[in-house]
C-alpha cells in the first residue's frame, strides 16, 4: 500500500518537472526569436504545448495548472507583443484547455468504465465462485475460463486442473463428446436432439434467448451416479457476437428417485385396484373398507359387496372381533402391534409406517391357511394419512415345502452322519456344514472342531489351499488343472462334478491314496449354494495295482530279453525294427542295422563244450552293451548271431560303431583250457535303410552283408549296398 502511494507521488513529481522544463523552454524560445533574432511574429505559441499536457494529465482535478500556464502565456504576450490584442492568446488558450479537457474527460470516463468493468468481472467471478449452484463458463474457443467451487465438489475435479483446457467433458462422460454449452457456442442447437433425445427431456429454456435445459443421468458421478438438470446459455458482447457460454447444473438425484418411487407406488396401487391377483383390501381413516378385490374374495369367501362400506374386515380372518394390522396403522397405534402380533411381525422396509407379519389362520379354507400380510399407510401430497392398504399372500404351500425341506435336511444330515463314506459339505461361503464320523476317523479331526470354519484343507494339506469342493463353489473350473494336474477327470453323469486321485502324505502314519469326488449343490433355480465332497481310501488297492504293474513290467522284460546275454530277443527285434522303419519312412530320418556272427563258433563249442560257448556269447553281449548309444538297441538274433538297430544313424556312422564292437571283442581273452588263451572274432554286416523298401529286403541285405564279411576272411565289417548307396568294406 505504501509503495503504491510512493509511486503515485513520483509520477506527479515527474509530470511537474516536465511542465516546468517545457515552460522554461517556451520562454527561452520566445525571448530568443523576439529579441535576438528579431522575428516579428508571435512565438508565445510555444506555451500551448505545456498547457495541453497539463490539461491531459490533470484534467478536472488539476485544472488550475493549465489556467496558470494560460495566464503566463498572456503575460509573455503583453511583454513581447503589445501591438497584438491579448484576446487572441486568451481565446487560443481557452480553446486548447477545452480540447484537452474534453479529451481528458473522455479518457477518464473510459478509464472509469474499464475499472468498473474489471470490478464487475471480479464481482461476477466472486459470485460464481461462491455460488452454491455448480457452474462452468467456456469461451468461444470452448476453453474453460471458470469452474466454481460447487462444481469442484460435485465432480471431484479441481478448477486448477480444467481451467484453460477443453477437457470439461471428462467430468461427465467417459468418451469425448460436446456438452450443451459447446453445442450452443457452435450454434448447433438443431443438433441437440442428437445428443439429448426425448428421454433426456431436452427443451428450450424460458429463462433466456438461446438457452436450453435438459435432464440426464450421469453414471460416473458419485458412487452410484447422479441425475442432473443442466441449463446452458450463450454469452454475447454488446455487438451481439457470441463470446462464450455458461452452463449450470443441479443435482436432482434425490428428487428424481423420490418421484420414481411415487410413480412406482402409484402404478402398484393402480395395478392392485384394477384387478391384482394379490388379495388386497383398503380401509379409510375411519376403518371403513373402501376396496376388497376379487383375489381376496376367493381367499376369504367374503364378497366385496359384503365387506365394502363396513368396518368389519376382521370377519374374513378371525372368529371374534379384533383389529387387523391395517386398523392399528390407521389409528397410528404402532405400540399395540406387538400385543396382537407378538413374534410374527416386523417393520417393513418397503415404505414408512408399513408392517408385515406371518400367521396361521385356522378359519380360512378347509384346514386353515398360512398368510403373509403387509399393511402400509396411504398419505396425500401433504403427508396426511388418508387410509391403509393391506395385501395378503397365501404361503401355505410354501410353508409345507419349507417344512418338507427341513425334514429332508434332517434326513440328509442323518444319512451323511451315518454314511461309512468320509464326506463333508460346505456352503457358498466355504463354511463347513457337515463333517461326518467316517471323515472324523480318517482325518482324526472332530466335527465340533471344524464345522463352521473354512479350514477343511487342514485334513489333507500342510498349508492352506483350496479343496476340490472349494473350486466348485466358486465355479473356478479353469483352476482345477492348476491344483490337480493329471490327476482329475470330469464326471459325465453329474453336472459340475469332478473326480480325482491323489496321495496325501499327512493322512495316517505313512500317507494315504484317496479317490475323491466333488459336486456343486444347486437350488431349484440352478444357483450354487454349496458343494459336497466324498473320499475313498484306495491305498491298499493302489499298492496292489503298483505291485501288479511292477510284476507285469518284470514279466514283459523277461518275455523280450535273452536270459543268457541280457540283450533283447529276436521277437522284440522284429517289433522294434518294424516301428523304426515306419518312423524312418514317415519322417525321412536315417536308420541302419548291424548283424554279427561269431567266427568259427561251432568248432569252439564242439571243442570246449557248451558252457564255454555260453561264456563267449555272454562276453559278446557285454561288449555290445558297452558300445551301444542311448538311442541304439541290441538283440540276440539266434544262436551265435546278434543284431543292432541304430536309429538316426547313417551308414558311415554305423560302420564306425561296428568296427568298434569288432575291435573290442577281438581284445577279449578266453581261457577254455587252463594253459591256453584264445581270442575270438566276429564278422559284421552293415546296411542303411532306403526309404520305401520292404522290411524283408532290408533284413536280407544286412544278412548278405554279414555272409560277405565271412567270405572275405572273417573278422571284418562289410557294408551291404543298395543300388543307390556306395559299398564300403573295412577289414580288420
Amino acid at each position: 500500500m505504501f509503495m503504491d502511494k510512493l509511486l503515485k507521488i513520483r509520477k506527479v513529481e515527474y509530470k511537474i518537472s516536465i511542465i516546468i522544463i517545457l515552460v522554461a523552454l517556451s520562454a527561452c524560445l520566445t525571448f530568443y526569436f523576439h529579441h535576438i533574432v528579431g522575428y516579428g511574429k508571435v512565438f508565445t505559441h510555444f506555451f500551448y504545448v505545456p498547457i495541453i499536457l497539463a490539461t491531459l494529465w490533470w484534467n478536472r482535478k488539476g485544472l488550475v495548472v493549465p489556467v496558470i500556464l494560460a495566464i503566463m502565456l498572456m503575460i509573455s504576450h503583453l511583454m513581447f507583443q503589445r501591438n497584438v490584442p491579448v484576446i487572441d492568446d486568451m481565446f487560443r488558450s481557452l480553446i486548447f484547455i477545452l480540447i484537452g479537457f474534453v479529451f481528458a474527460l473522455t479518457s477518464e470516463r473510459i478509464t472509469e468504465s474499464g475499472e468498473k468493468l474489471r470490478e464487475s468481472e471480479q464481482l461476477l467471478k466472486t459470485i460464481l465462485a461462491g455460488a452454491p449452484i455448480p457452474t462452468f463458463v467456456i469461451d468461444a474457443s470452448h476453453t474453460v475460463i471458470h469452474w466454481n467451487n460447487a462444481l469442484e465438489e460435485m465432480t471431484g475435479i479441481l478448477a486448477a486442473d480444467v481451467v484453460g483446457t477443453k477437457d470439461h467433458w471428462t467430468a461427465f462422460y467417459q468418451t469425448e463428446r460436446p456438452c450443451m454449452a459447446d453445442l450452443l457456442i457452435d450454434e448447433s442447437s438443431e443438433d441437440l436432439c442428437t445428443w439429448y433425445d426425448s428421454a433426456a427431456s431436452c427443451t428450450e429454456s424460458q429463462y433466456g434467448e438461446q438457452a436450453f435445459e435438459a435432464t440426464e443421468f450421469f453414471p460416473d458421478l458419485g458412487n452410484e451416479g447422479k441425475w442432473l438438470r443442466f441449463t446452458a446459455a450463450v454469452l454475447k458482447d454488446t455487438q451481439g457476437n457470441v463470446i462464450g457460454a455458461i452452463e449450470t447444473l443441479e443435482d436432482i438425484t434425490e428428487r428424481t428417485l423420490a418421484e420414481e418411487k411415487i410413480r412406482e407406488s402409484e402404478r402398484k396401487l393402480k395395478t392392485i385396484v384394477e384387478g391384482s391377483p394379490i388379495p388386497t383390501f383398503i380401509i379409510g381413516k375411519d376403518h371403513r373398507v373402501i376396496f376388497w378385490n376379487q383375489a381376496l374374495e376367493e381367499l376369504s369367501g367374503v364378497t366385496a359387496e359384503e365387506a365394502v362400506g363396513e368396518k368389519k374386515p376382521w370377519e374374513a380372518f378371525y372368529d371374534r372381533e379384533r383389529p387387523c394390522l391395517a386398523d392399528l396403522i390407521a389409528d397410528e397405534r404402532f405400540d399395540e402391534i406387538p400385543r396382537w402380533y407378538e413374534g410374527v411381525y416386523r417393520k417393513s422396509d418397503l415404505a414408512e409406517d408399513a408392517y408385515e407379519a406371518t400367521n396361521f389362520f385356522p378359519t380360512l379354507g378347509k384346514n386353515g391357511k398360512w398368510l403373509r400380510f403387509t399393511a402400509a399407510a396411504l398419505r396425500d401430497s401433504k403427508g396426511s394419512m388418508i387410509g391403509v392398504i393391506e395385501t395378503l399372500e397365501d404361503i401355505t404351500d410354501r410353508r409345507r415345502i419349507e417344512d418338507a425341506i427341513k425334514e429332508s435336511e434332517q434326513r440328509l444330515r442323518a444319512v451323511i452322519e451315518g454314511s461309512p463314506i468320509p464326506t463333508f459339505v460346505i456352503d457358498q461361503d466355504h463354511k463347513l456344514l457337515y463333517w461326518n464320523k467316517a471323515l472324523e476317523e480318517m482325518s482324526e479331526i472332530k466335527a465340533s472342531d471344524i464345522i463352521g470354519t473354512n479350514q477343511q484343507w487342514r485334513a489333507f494339506y500342510d498349508k492352506e489351499r483350496p479343496c476340490m469342493a472349494d473350486l466348485l463353489v466358486d465355479s473356478l473350473f479353469e483352476e482345477i488343472p492348476r491344483w490337480y494336474v493329471g490327476k482329475y477327470h470330469k464326471l459325465k453323469l453329474i453336472e459340475d462334478a469332478y473326480e480325482a486321485i491323489d496321495f496325501f502324505p499327512a493322512l495316517g502314519s505313512g500317507g494315504k491314496w484317496l479317490r475323491f469326488t466333488a459336486a456343486a449343490l444347486r437350488n431349484s433355480k440352478g444357483i450354487v449354494f454349496g458343494a459336497i465332497e466324498t473320499l475313498e481310501d484306495i491305498t491298499a488297492r493302489k499298492l496292489a495295482e503298483e505291485a501288479l504293474k511292477e510284476s507285469e513290467m518284470r514279466y514283459m522284460e523277461l518275455s523280450i530279453t535273452d536270459g543268457l546275454t541280457k540283450l533283447f530277443n529276436s521277437r522284440h527285434f522284429y517289433a522294434q525294427l518294424k516301428a523304426e522303419t515306419e518312423r524312418a519312412r514317415r519322417y525321412g530320418h536315417p536308420l541302419s542295422i548291424l548283424m554279427l556272427d561269431i567266427d568259427d563258433f561251432k568248432n569252439f563249442n564242439d571243442t570246449f563244450g557248451h558252457l564255454e560257448g555260453d561264456r563267449v556269447l555272454m562276453r559278446l553281449g557285454q561288449v555290445i552293451t558297452r558300445c551301444l548309444r542311448k538311442t541304439d538297441s541290441g538283440y540276440r538274433y539266434g544262436g551265435e548271431e546278434f543284431t543292432l538297430i541304430l536309429p538316426e544313424t547313417k551308414g558311415e556312422a554305423a560302420i564306425a560303431l561296428a568296427e568298434r564292437i569288432r575291435e573290442e571283442f577281438e581284445e577279449e581273452i578266453f581261457t577254455p583250457g587252463h594253459d591256453k588263451k584264445i581270442n575270438k572274432t566276429v564278422s559284421i554286416g552293415v546296411t542303411e535303410y532306403v526309404r520305401g523298401e520292404a522290411l524283408s529286403d532290408f533284413l536280407k541285405r544286412v544278412d548278405e552283408g554279414m555272409y560277405t564279411a565271412k567270405s572275405l576272411g572273417k573278422n571284418c565289417v562289410h557294408f551291404a549296398k543298395h543300388s543307390s548307396i556306395e559299398q564300403y568294406q573295412l577289414e580288420g
